[in-house]
């Protein structure tokens, strides 16, 4: 067979002939622990290279050594299986081999009776998705310039509620209850730590084309764009366009007989089903089962220029992605932390219908909150501490976006002078207390939305051991290709990149791999 003949029968074998014949292999070869080396190291469900080829020829699976040695890197540069200690192709020698399938990439612990240990396992019983009362509490433009001064939203006390059977499945699939981290493998090729869109991209991408990964993420995959941004968000900005369009359907000559109600609860649990039926493609489960990803479930601390340290085990690699993402700022405003605020990270929590909602912040996120609420009934006021809204935006687009929220009946506080907040004894309602040349005005509200900005996580990395430039507020530095200055270390996302959107870290993850 001449080289162009090979490598068209390589090209021509697709994922289901790959599969299939990954299957039969699997059935004929001698797969075991085997021993080697003195003293005598096991090496778990292994196979032997010369073993495989005559099992290979008995089966007649090849035509002859070279056809079955051709095979053999066929699939193993497809990933299917590899050396389990180093980059070696597949040879006619004793070699031991392993099946991708069959590499420990963590695992979600067992019970007794052999079934995954679940959230729900631990209420008793778990709640219908309409009841509000069970809770869960585990735990483009340049940035503002006093980014850095600003506190920052832990993730892990903001937790996931209710408990509902919707996000019991939403946990299970990417934050399991009880997960069995693998055993370190001798040397990664990739080591990502942060599994949001940027780390996410970076590690199928890699696994892919036959690295050995390791990803890293010590508080929910699918990061902010599933749990607490783009999925949930857009879930309610739908059900409140659908509201909109009711009201104003005699403008098109449908005529509503009666009052238009909106069921708050209802649509939150709309959003935590729609949120949980999606989270399969990020789950724990898929990236260690499907795609040979190692699944760490703990935080990650780079502990030299390539070693990172997670749940005491130490894991070497040859390139490294931060992928951390970041997380909601929150403004040093005088009694803001005693009050009971929200932010990106929990207002999705909400069971319940604000009658009054403040929004500190006129960006993107506070907007487009701003106008879903005031659709569903709530009263909204938006505070800004200048005299416009999307001031990072173009002007005329902020006016027409500005025009359409007052049409909801939106309210703005503009040149906002916060001069403290207030609560009673951290709970509802807030007070929102202004100052300005008449003296001291105070607004009264139910819940209080807080979307001034967002601080990339760079703190607890242990970024100056790896050789890695951050700072607080711009993130990590990189260069045009997304390289750190330790050049064995890429940032992707918004930990690195002013231009926060989840297509742009695909874009950027892609770039790196």
């Amino acid at each position: 067979m001449t080289k162009e003949e090979q490598n068209y029968a390589e090209a021509s074998l697709d994922n289901t002939e790959l599969e299939a014949l990954a299957t039969l292999m699997k059935r004929v070869f001698d797969i075991r622990d085997r021993k080697y080396g003195f003293p005598a190291k096991t090496y778990k469900k292994c196979f032997v290279g010369n073993e495989a080829v005559k099992k290979m020829l008995d089966e007649e699976i090849a035509g002859d050594e070279e056809d079955a040695v051709r095979i053999g890197n066929m699939m193993l540069n497809a990933g299917v299986f590899h050396h389990v200690l180093d980059e070696h192709p597949f040879e006619n020698k004793y070699l031991f081999y392993r099946f991708t399938s069959d590499e420990d990439h963590g695992t979600t612990a067992r019970k007794p009776d052999g079934s995954a240990v679940s959230w729900a396992d631990f209420v008793s019983p778990v709640t219908l998705a309409h009841d509000p009362l069970m809770t869960l509490q585990p735990e483009i433009p340049e940035r503002d310039p006093e980014l850095a001064a600003f506190l920052q939203v832990d993730l892990k006390a903001c937790g996931i509620s209710p408990l509902d059977e919707h996000n019991v499945r939403l946990l299970d699939n990417v934050h399991p209850k009880e997960w069995l981290n693998p055993t370190p493998k001798s040397n990664y090729n990739l080591v990502v730590i942060g599994a949001g869109a940027g780390g996410l991209v970076s590690a199928a991408g890699a696994a892919g084309v036959g690295a050995r990964v390791a990803l890293i993420e010590s508080n929910l995959l699918g990061g902010d764009c599933l749990n607490v941004g783009c999925v949930p968000s857009k879930a309610l900005l739908r059900c409140a366009k659908v509201a909109a369009l009711v009201r104003n359907a005699s403008a098109f000559g449908v005529n509503i007989h009666g009052n238009v109600s909106v069921d708050f609860s209802f649509i939150m649990e709309r959003m935590r089903r729609l949120r949980a039926s999606i989270s399969p493609v990020d789950s724990a489960k898929r990236y260690s089962e499907q795609l040979g990803v190692d699944v760490f479930i703990g935080k990650g601390t780079f502990t030299g220029k390539n070693t990172i340290e997670v749940d005491g085990k130490t894991l070497s690699f040859a390139k490294a992605v931060i992928a951390t993402g970041g997380t909601a700022a929150v403004p040093n405003i005088p009694g803001l932390q005693e009050a009971p605020y929200l932010t990106n990270a929990t207002i999705f929590n909400l069971t319940e219908m604000p009658s009054r909602l403040g929004v500190i912040g006129a960006g993107p996120i506070g907007l487009e909150l701003a106008q879903a609420f005031q659709r569903f009934g709530s009263q909204v006021t938006v505070f800004s501490r200048s005299d416009k809204i999307l001031p990072k935006e173009d002007p005329d687009a902020a006016r027409i976006i500005e025009t359409s929220l007052r049409r909801d009946g939106v309210t703005f506080a503009f040149y906002a002078n916060y001069k403290r907040v207030e609560s009673r004894n951290g709970m509802s309602p807030v007070t929102i207390v202004l100052e300005d040349d008449n003296g001291e005005r105070s607004m009264e509200f139910d819940a209080l939305l807080v979307a001034t900005g967002r601080k990339p996580s760079v703190k607890g990395l242990g970024l100056e051991s790896a050789g890695v430039l951050y700072d607080e507020r711009m993130g990590v530095t990189i260069n045009d290709r997304a390289q750190t200055t330790n050049p064995d270390i890429y940032a992707v996302g918004d930990v690195a990149s002013k231009y926060q959107f989840t297509h742009t870290a695909d874009f950027m993850a892609r770039l790196v791999i």
